[in-house]
């Protein structure tokens, strides 16, 4: 659940910095690069929350041997 929270306050702060800063208007360049920043911060949530569930998974594994 904190995965999935976290990943709706990125995309939220996302919204908001593309309208406050107008996006929608800018160049091409600054678009890709706002997109591709975007992209990598969920990206990078997403694998942590993936890679601790793996872990909390292996360690209940060890657990019940």
């Amino acid at each position: 659940m904190v995965m999935v929270a976290l990943i709706l306050a990125i995309d939220a702060v996302a919204v908001l910095v593309f309208r406050a800063m107008g996006i929608g208007d800018a160049p091409r360049e600054r678009k890709i690069l706002f997109t591709g920043v975007w992209t990598l911060l969920s990206l990078a949530v997403v694998l942590n929350g993936l890679y601790r569930i793996r872990v909390a998974r292996n360690m209940g594994a060890r657990t019940r041997r």
